[in-house]
């Protein structure tokens, strides 16, 4: 997830779960519980007035899909999910996706 708020320098995991918890369940009307998140932590070093990026790990696939098919509605949030995929899945995704026009 790109574009969730960074207050402090070293957020711990459990402050990084329990922010997003919230925002899914705000914005996506998804509840979850801090179980349903294996591990969630922020990437790279700490910028004031800048939001580093999150790696969430959920426990269940079908909270992610769940999550995936609903994130349309952070829209004008400026939060952003995406999967964390390698180079080569990435390329293999795109290659089916349809073309948009």
């Amino acid at each position: 997830m790109a574009g969730v708020p960074d207050d402090q320098d070293r957020q711990s995991s459990v402050s990084v779960t329990n922010q997003i918890i919230n925002l899914v369940h705000t914005h996506l009307g998804i509840s979850m519980v801090p179980n349903d998140i294996d591990i969630g932590h922020r990437l790279g070093k700490f910028k004031p007035n800048s939001n580093r990026p999150v790696i969430v790990k959920f426990v269940r696939r079908q909270t992610k899909i769940d999550i995936l098919q609903k994130a349309k509605l952070f829209k004008g949030l400026g939060i952003y999910v995406n999967e964390d995929l390698t180079k080569l899945n990435a390329e293999v995704l795109a290659s089916v996706r349809p073309e948009t026009t």
